[in-house]
């Protein structure tokens, strides 16, 4: 089984996936962890994501190809964040997709989620000031090593901007995935009110994949 998880940034993808991958056993390809690893290790990509830029679609694909060449698996993908337009989408047409999961919620819940968001660098944890603290402030709860910020997570322009591409692209890949599912005759395109809690979500994801 293959699924395809995507939604605004601040939407809750990264929880919900890693239940999914867990609950399933499907090998988890998070797009957003691999650009959090590249953003504080290489400085153009770092200065583009300063400013809301996306990395262009040639690295992307090839990053994900690459690492689904390397993390072969009879299960199936899940795949966080990715694909992010049409152009992406297409380079996955050698994988069957069975289901195309979309999560969404209003700016304003996004903008309170992105301005508390905190990241434990080498494990790709997420945490949050209010809605999922650690135990101890500023600290992962497992390693106890510094938790960081995303500089395009505290600068209220740059959301904007990202939110702006996302929804621009977003009418793409809705209109790609909802053709897709069309020709085979099947229903595989879902939308999921993410300002709902966690439990909520999930348990709605989980009737999806049955």
């Amino acid at each position: 089984m293959n699924i395809i998880l995507f939604g605004p940034p601040g939407s809750g993808k990264g929880t919900q996936s890693k239940f999914i991958a867990d609950f399933y056993h499907l090998k988890l390809i998070s797009l957003g962890y691999i650009l959090r690893k590249y953003y504080f290790k290489n400085h153009k990509i770092r200065k583009k994501l300063s400013f809301g830029n996306l990395i262009s679609n040639t690295i992307i694909t090839n990053i994900v190809k690459d690492y689904i060449i390397n993390n072969n698996t009879k299960n199936g993908y899940l795949f966080d964040g990715f694909p992010r337009n049409i152009i992406q989408a297409k380079s996955l047409n050698f994988i069957n997709i069975n289901y195309v999961i979309e999560l969404y919620m209003c700016n304003n819940m996004i903008l309170s989620r992105l301005l508390g968001r905190r990241i434990h660098l080498n494990s790709g944890r997420i945490y949050h000031v209010l809605y999922k603290p650690p135990h101890l402030y500023g600290v992962d709860d497992i390693t106890g090593e510094k938790l960081v910020s995303r500089d395009d997570d505290t600068n209220i322009s740059v959301i904007k901007k990202r939110l702006s591409i996302y929804y621009y692209e977003l009418i793409g890949l809705r209109f790609y995935y909802k053709q897709f599912f069309n020709k085979k005759k099947t229903n595989g395109y879902y939308r999921i009110n993410a300002e709902n809690n966690i439990d909520y979500v999930k348990n709605n994801i989980f009737k999806i994949l049955g």
